[in-house]
């Protein structure tokens, strides 16, 4: 019956004309659609109709909310106008369901051709009978206004909006420019409304090629729901290869259809513990590759709490269920085709990613628990005393002050400033944690006091102040690591970016920090609601209480799968306001996830206003559009095997996400690592974009020198890899921060028609020529993984082609990590130094991979590595590598920044996989001395060619008779 539906949809479709270069007529597109048999019978297709109870417990496991009943009854469900059937109830299928004949919206007179990219549609639920009426909280918005807008070929956006009253939208700026043009060639996709028999409008989205049908809600048009606190919709998925939504810890990097859970997206103080808690950031992001490997993204921009479940449908589809609890439904459709042209659409939205400093993807060394100053220089110098390289050096709040922002302990880390010059005097740097929680009972605080003399806090509204009895004016007091009580800077109000910038300016003068780790930014607060928090310091009870007994806000009808009784749980009150400064009130339930984004705008410019450098700010808390300006690390992980696997599918999901300086706590934040465990991630972390060494207090020191002589060799081996990359990888960034795009990919990424490739999460790529296959196991001496044949594969380290592809089982003792080089790429790379200051004097060299017909090419991004905008402005080199038959040029495409000739030289070249051996090689017509200059390996088939000197400001080629 299915299979007949979407022939006939096809012949309708085809029956439309449409004109490839203008937006579809929606007049004629409107098509009236039969359910399908499997939704009208399949009880497991039913549309909940009480998800406020959680009947089968899909929230958060961590903590399954007391306040949740786990039954419905017959008198709840028909008061909500459903249907009761404990018959047929089942796992995850809902005793109280909409029938398909009620719920959903009708359209309402002809739609509103506006332009030749923007239609609106007006839509009412009485539209399709007030028999058929179903409300699961009474609070349903009856008109609602729908406004689709095409940009370009390849995107496509859908608003719902409340036809007659202004709701909160999400004040993160955003590029969308509706546009056609008969100069552009053909749509790859077309919006289309549909209706149900019963009337029920649909939301659909289709290729125009293969007419794949990529959104569409009309099969579950009875589960949408525009409620005041509850907006929800259903959608059918073309494809069971479906990636990302975040963030969450995911067990698998594409996701898991069957029996799956239901994810939250709230920012949230939470660990990663391996269910489906809600962690830091929110992504509402997710990208699809159909069975002929086209790919698609969804992006609905949303910052209130909200859910989501993935499930399978029909035989090959996937179905999602999305739920939110505030704001509008704002749809973006990303047509690709392939996976990476959709991140460079989705970026093309939000922002393209950062640049960051050539040092920052150096080593990095961090802990929580130093102590003293005496106790960091310890871990520096067993790391410096094993010849590992070392860039970057932390302060985690155990060196401040009473853990106060901008001081340090005059007692334990005395003589502080002056170790910071020495790291900058030995090429190092030094990069400073900052809380967002700022105590206000500090005396002589100026922190505090100059913020107070802004008024910059998040505030308590004026008619509901639970604590002007304590406080006399509307500061929310909270409760975090300071002594005090604490208040909460309002990102958004200019007057506090001018405060935070001073501070920032002011503690720069007397501590040269380089960067900015700003952590706590959910906003996390301990324990609201309790008693008391964990690390409260006083004989009397305090803590931060909310009104959640007498707000809606506080205590909405449903509050998402969040990890928690109440959505402030850990935070803020939900009814805390911020300013914009311009007249504009939010409300912590529409902003909350949105603090540590306004924080990061805010960071970069303060950090850059210091010494005038690109800096880095790496943030806890992320939104769509954070990567712009910021990294993130994949918070307070765990020492255990699991989390290694989890490194890997973050650093994935966060690359689709636009933040691709991302990393894990390398060796885990909690518990004690085992030196093989800390061994094999630190393998795996020299391929963390964001390479960062760090643990918790309380546990057991895990830097790379403090393990045994055999494990410290193999750490070093590691970290000096890494550092001989660090060109090709700042040249990765370069490309996505200019083109947009992605740094480390997976392999259905990069293969997305290999179905082999598509459940891929164990091996992964840095481009798509750079094969990472870690060991994540323990006790493992081999690694299991996928080559495709479609393509050369050579060992990275000895330049042997892999003859045998597919499935290979490849001998990784502990102290050995998998690489392989895909033929056609050339990759630079530098000799490895201490740090990278001294690296970037010494020689460059290539690692050429040649393809089945014996090309390859690379390129190599090069500047300063720290000043601001150098691409921008023009002040950088950029070089063209090309291997064609019999010849390699080198050349200097951009040459702008001509410092480069005087401290680097590019002195070696290996090529791997010549069919032969040449006679004779040449460069610029000049004879290279063979032996001496260059040998061929007749067993390996690897032509190394040494002792060149090459100055890259000038184009050179190799001749090869």
């Amino acid at each position: 019956m299915l299979t007949f539906y979407f022939i006939s949809c096809l012949i309708v479709f085809s029956q439309l004309e449409l004109n490839a270069h203008s937006y579809n007529n929606p007049q004629r597109g409107i098509t009236t659609v039969d359910m399908p048999d499997i939704v009208k019978t399949d009880p497991k297709y039913r549309i909940d109709c009480a998800p406020d109870i959680d009947e089968y417990h899909s929230f958060c496991e961590l903590n399954l909310s007391k306040n949740r009943t786990t039954n419905v009854t017959n008198s709840i469900c028909t008061a909500r106008g459903c249907v009761w059937d404990p018959i047929n109830a089942g796992l995850n299928i809902t005793t109280c369901y909409i029938p398909l004949e009620k719920g959903g919206y009708g359209l309402v007179g002809e739609p509103n051709v506006i332009s030749n990219t923007t239609t609106r549609y007006t839509l009412n639920r009485q539209a399709i009978s007030a028999a058929n009426d179903v409300s699961l909280f009474n609070r349903d918005i009856d008109d609602l206004d729908v406004q689709v807008s095409v940009s370009g070929v390849n995107m496509v956006r859908m608003t719902i909006r409340d036809a007659n009253s202004q709701r909160y939208e999400v004040p993160v700026p955003i590029r969308w420019n509706p546009s056609v043009s008969s100069a552009m060639p053909a749509r790859i996709i077309q919006f289309q409304m549909t209706k149900t028999t019963n009337d029920q409008v649909g939301f659909r989205v289709r290729r125009t090629n293969t007419q794949s049908i990529i959104f569409d809600t009309t099969f579950f048009a009875n589960g949408f729901i525009y409620d005041d606190n509850f907006l929800q919709l259903v959608t059918t998925i073309p494809s069971r290869n479906i990636y990302g939504f975040g963030e969450n810890t995911h067990r698998s990097f594409r996701h898991i259809l069957k029996q799956s859970y239901r994810y939250p997206m709230f920012a949230r103080d939470q660990w990663p513990t391996g269910v489906n808690e809600n962690l830091y950031g929110v992504h509402p992001f997710y990208m699809v590759i159909e069975s002929d490997g086209q790919a698609f993204g969804i992006f609905i921009l949303n910052s209130n709490a909200q859910d989501y479940k993935f499930d399978e449908f029909d035989t090959n589809q996937a179905m999602l269920t999305y739920r939110t609890i505030g704001g509008i439904l704002d749809i973006m459709v990303f047509a690709g085709p392939t996976p990476e042209q959709v991140i460079q659409q989705y970026q093309s939205v939000i922002g393209k990613p950062y640049m960051p400093p050539y040092w920052a993807l150096g080593f990095q060394l961090s802990r929580y628990g130093y102590n003293s100053l005496k106790n960091m220089k310890a871990a520096m110098n067993r790391t410096l005393n094993a010849n590992i390289p070392l860039d970057i050096m932390y302060g985690d709040i155990d060196y401040f002050y009473k853990r106060l922002d901008f001081t340090w302990n005059p007692v334990d880390f005395d003589g502080l400033p002056e170790y910071v010059d020495w790291l900058h005097e030995n090429g190092m740097k030094f990069i400073t944690i900052l809380d967002p929680a700022i105590d206000s009972e500090e005396k002589n605080y100026s922190t505090f006091t100059e913020g107070q003399k802004a008024n910059i806090w998040i505030k308590w509204p004026e008619d509901r102040n639970l604590q002007l009895n304590e406080t006399g004016n509307r500061n929310m007091l909270g409760y975090v690591w300071p002594d005090g009580k604490t208040v909460f800077p309002d990102f958004f109000y200019p007057a506090t970016s001018d405060w935070w910038k001073s501070e920032i300016r002011q503690y720069y003068s007397k501590l040269k920090f380089d960067g900015l780790w700003i952590d706590m930014n959910e906003p996390a607060n301990f324990d609201t609601n309790k008693d008391a928090p964990w690390n409260w310091n006083r004989p009397e009870l305090w803590n931060l209480h909310c009104p959640i007994d007498k707000e809606l806000l506080e205590n909405p009808p449903y509050k998402t799968a969040i990890c928690s009784d109440y959505l402030s749980d850990k935070t803020l009150c939900m009814i805390g306001e911020q300013t914009n400064g311009r007249g504009q009130l939010y409300k912590q339930y529409n902003v909350h996830s949105l603090y540590g984004w306004s924080e990061t705008l805010i960071s970069l410019a303060a950090a850059r206003t210091t010494d005038n450098k690109r800096s880095v700010v790496i943030s806890r808390s992320t939104f769509p559009s954070s990567g712009a300006y910021v990294g993130h690390w994949l918070g307070d992980n765990a020492a255990d095997w699991s989390h290694l696997k989890y490194n890997i599918i973050g650093m994935l999901e966060f690359n689709l996400f636009g933040i691709p300086y991302i990393g894990a706590d390398i060796c885990g934040y909690f518990n004690n690592a085992t030196e093989e465990m800390c061994q094999r991630w630190m393998q795996l972390g020299a391929f963390n974009p964001f390479f960062r060494n760090h643990n918790g207090f309380g546990f057991i020191d895990q830097d790379p020198g403090i393990f045994s002589a055999k494990a410290i060799a193999s750490n070093r081996r590691a970290v000096e890899l890494r550092y001989t990359l660090i060109p090709y990888l700042y040249t990765l960034f370069h490309r996505v921060h200019t083109s947009g795009g992605t740094v480390v990919r997976s392999m259905a990424h990069v293969f997305p028609s290999d179905v082999e490739c598509l459940s891929l999460d164990e091996q992964f790529l840095w481009g798509s020529s750079l094969l990472i296959a870690p060991v994540i196991y323990e006790n493992h001496v081999n690694k299991s993984l996928y080559l495709p044949a479609t393509d050369r594969w050579f060992d990275y380290y000895t330049g042997e082609e892999q003859l045998t592809t597919g499935k290979v089982t490849i001998s990784a003792p502990l102290e050995f990590m998998p690489l392989y080089l895909r033929g056609g790429a050339i990759i630079p790379h530098q000799q490895s130094a201490v740090n990278t200051v001294a690296a970037r004097k010494k020689p460059l060299y290539l690692i050429v991979a040649l393809d089945s017909t014996q090309y390859a090419s690379g390129e190599l991004f090069w500047d300063d590595g720290d000043s601001i905008d150098t691409y921008q402005r023009s002040i950088y080199n950029y070089f063209l590598f090309n291997h064609g038959p019999q010849r390699l040029t080198i050349q200097p495409w951009v040459y702008k920044y001509p410092q480069m000739s005087n401290e680097t030289k590019l002195d070696e070249i290996r090529i791997y996989g010549r069919s032969t051996r040449p006679v004779r090689i040449l460069w610029n017509g000049q004879e290279v001395t063979p032996v001496t200059q260059w040998t061929f390996n007749t067993t390996s088939n690897v032509l190394t060619m040494t002792k060149l000197a090459l100055n890259m400001s000038k184009t050179h080629r190799f001749t090869f008779l």
